[in-house]
């Protein structure tokens, strides 16, 4: 079985669930998460599991340098 992936590309992102106050995710280039001011940790397969469960990801675009 082929393991769940997403296409969210590595960086910050908002991400919504219903009823719960947006929060901050990084996406790693492994495809894998942390949830932003926690230690937790996601694999890739978690990522994609959230997106099946409708949260919703906003991109955070980076500063300019």
């Amino acid at each position: 079985m082929e393991p769940k992936s997403h296409d969210l590309k590595p960086g910050y992102y908002w991400y919504t669930m219903q009823g719960d106050p947006p929060a901050v995710i990084h996406i790693h280039e492994n495809g894998g998460a942390s949830l932003m001011g926690t230690d937790f940790r996601l694999e890739a397969e978690g990522v994609a599991d959230m997106l099946a469960q409708g949260e919703r990801f906003f991109w955070i675009e980076p500063p300019a340098l």
